[in-house]
């Protein structure tokens, strides 16, 4: 009989158990939810770089040991992404319910079109087949086929021979490998390298042969060799010419590849983006498709940028202007004519301090700057500019009347614990019990009980005495404060008060155009277009691409 009410009693607890999970199965609907699965591939993959091992040890020959892969390091250095057929899954989501017709982001952004996201282009397997198959083409920033590649230099580590690549790869968290050794006959170097994939667990093995005295420049062809097999996918040769210009910067899908006349670079296949800039033209762009077994050829024509707004310049002393890197001239500058767009313009003069201003040229419109320069170092002065007092800035006294701030707010806090303890300490010395405990002591001991009563009455006097004391000393902030939510100030209250407004003073005496960064630092030229963004395109050339 025990035995059953036992069971009975599991079987019921079991019960309670199960019964709530009907009632989150209600709360959250799950019923009713239906969402189609999707999958998020991986986005990146290393590759490490290692020392090279020499067969026959040479002391005079040790700078190959790093010397090998450092050159190799600069031929893959152009190797922005690889293409895997295959990609990884990183995250797995399986649909479920009934009749799934939307993944759960695609649910969550129609029930949110206001808010802009990145519109995911492949959410399942069979987007990803309709790539392979090319009924759809994305760009590579969108494909999850094209992972991005990171170099990871390896040098001071031992060269690890092939079949110790599985191990070290995993703890180094190495999705490629690349390392090998060299050996020097007759002034002849034969370096041998291999390629180790970790994902496909295999070894690609290279081999090529050099001069000793011309190693490094001969070994350019090795490089590109690895790099191709890298890039996972078949390659085409590029030319770019600009009509004749010389000297402009060349890129595919952000990759630099060069100046032009461009000539014998290989790059993978596929829909391509391609990029060329030159200084005093407008940025060129255009889509291109590079195909197997066709060299790619193209000769685009740049449109010389106009200078079709103006600027004048005047300042007390004659000074050198510059409009980004373009130099314009000495001051008084009047009505020079200037290309559109944001920029950044320095005004220059030995001796002096360079003062900067923000520029938006517009198109047939005119910008006014009158600086007053000033005597002094422009490297000393931008330094120390803000120096209140000695080597202090205001920063510095803001961060100060911060940390203020908070050692009052510890004091605070130390003193509301004390006043709290005050009136513990006293609690356990007070032996007030129940009224009829009082009376009956009364009508028994009367000369005991009132000299008791003035014993006990002293003790809670003088903590009530302390603890107000230090409440008073430190304040009540309105979060503590339970009866109206109102501050009451006190000595510690007070300074939390004055030094934050002291921090938020001295930040804002801080703030001025030299502070500051100056001018403008336009957009990507991803961005660019025969456009409006042509303008903020041209500038973040000048400003972020240096040959």
């Amino acid at each position: 009989m025990k035995h059953k009410i036992s069971a009975l009693f599991i079987i019921f607890g079991l019960l309670c158990n199960v019964l709530p999970l009907y009632s989150i199965d209600d709360y959250y609907n799950f019923p009713n939810q239906s969402y189609k699965g999707s999958v998020t591939y991986e986005s990146s993959r290393n590759l490490c770089l290692f020392s090279f091992v020499a067969v026959s040890p040479d002391p005079t020959k040790e700078y190959l040991v790093k010397g090998i892969p450092s050159v190799l390091l600069s031929e893959l250095r152009n190797l922005e992404y690889t293409y895997v057929e295959y990609p990884k899954a990183n995250v797995v989501y399986h649909s479920f319910g009934e009749t799934p017709v939307m993944t759960l982001q695609e649910k969550i952004d129609a029930e949110s079109p206001n808010v802009k996201r990145k519109k995911k282009e492949i959410n399942d397997e069979k987007d990803l087949q309709d790539l392979r198959s090319g009924k759809k083409q994305l760009a590579p920033e969108k494909d999850p086929r094209y992972v991005k590649v990171t170099i990871k230099q390896l040098w001071d580590r031992k060269a690890p021979a092939p079949d110790e690549s599985f191990g070290l790869a995993t703890k180094l968290n190495c999705d490629y490998i690349v390392t090998g050794s060299f050996e020097v006959k007759d002034n002849e170097l034969l370096t041998k390298v291999f390629l180790y994939d970790d994902f496909e667990g295999k070894t690609i093995p290279f081999e090529h042969k050099t001069s000793v005295i011309r190693a490094y420049q001969e070994m350019g062809p090795l490089g590109e060799s690895i790099r191709e097999k890298l890039q996972g996918k078949d390659t085409t040769t590029v030319e770019v010419f600009a009509a004749g210009e010389e000297g402009a910067l060349v890129y595919l899908d952000g990759i630099y590849l060069g100046k032009t006349p461009l000539s014998g670079k290989k790059f993978p296949v596929g829909k391509r983006s391609l990029f060329v800039f030159k200084e005093g033209f407008h940025p060129y762009k255009q889509d291109v498709q590079l195909e197997k077994g066709r060299p790619f050829q193209s000769d685009v024509k740049l449109s010389l940028k106009l200078s079709n707004s103006y600027i004048t310049v005047t300042s007390n002393v004659e000074s050198d202007v510059y409009l980004g890197i373009q130099y314009l001239g000495k001051t008084p500058l009047n009505h020079v004519a200037i290309p559109s767009g944001m920029n950044r313009l320095r005004i220059s003069k030995e001796g002096h301090i360079d003062s900067f201003r923000a520029v938006d040229a517009r198109d047939n419109e005119e910008v006014v700057v009158d600086v007053e320069m000033r005597e002094g170092k422009t490297d000393v002065y931008y330094k120390n500019k803000q120096n209140v007092f000695l080597d202090h800035t205001y920063k510095d006294f803001a961060t100060y009347s911060l940390y203020g701030s908070l050692l009052f707010y510890a004091s605070y806090v130390y003193l509301n614990y004390a006043s709290r303890q005050a009136y513990s300490s006293a609690r356990s010395e007070v032996t007030l019990t129940s009224g009829a405990a009082i009376s009956s002591f009364y009508q028994n001991n009367p000369n005991e009980f009132f000299f008791w009563y003035g014993v006990q009455n002293s003790i809670i006097d003088d903590a009530e005495s302390k603890g107000r004391g230090l409440k008073r000393v430190a304040g009540t902030l309105p979060m503590e404060n339970r009866r109206d939510r109102q501050l009451v100030g006190g000595p510690m209250v007070i300074m939390m008060g004055l030094m934050l407004v002291s921090a938020a003073t001295f930040y804002i005496l801080g703030l001025d155009e030299e502070t500051l960064e100056f001018g403008y630092l336009p957009v990507s030229p991803s961005a660019v277009s025969y456009g409006q963004n042509a303008r903020e395109g041209y500038g973040y050339m000048q400003f972020n691409v240096r040959y």
